[in-house]
């Protein structure tokens, strides 16, 4: 369960590989358009290859690569099972035929 930003009532969210579900979230409560946050702890994956190099020149830079990484991916995985919400940013696309319903007819 997440909250949503805009009324701060929870909502439920889809899976995070469930990436239609995300396009078409809307809140229940307040119909506001919401998409999820990009997760934070992907900012550590950069760092891995560093460490990696570091490893080959001493055991205890290996251990701490290894921990590093196997720390970085549970906190992805903890992450992506309670994924943050915020409000879609982008407006909806204009249609590139519109449709005179009421318009004279021919």
């Amino acid at each position: 369960m997440a909250t949503c930003p805009a009324c701060q009532k929870s909502l439920a969210t889809p899976s995070f590989l469930n990436l239609s579900a995300w396009r078409n979230l809307v809140c229940p409560h307040c119909k506001a358009r919401l998409e999820m946050k990009p997760p934070r702890y992907a900012l550590f994956g950069p760092l891995v290859a560093p460490l990696f190099m570091l490893a080959r020149h001493n055991r205890v830079f290996e251990i701490i690569a290894v921990v590093f990484l196997f720390v970085t991916i549970f906190l992805l995985l903890l992450e992506s099972f309670r994924p943050k919400v915020q409000l879609r940013k982008k407006p909806l696309p204009e249609p590139s035929i519109r449709l005179n319903i009421d318009g004279p007819s021919n």
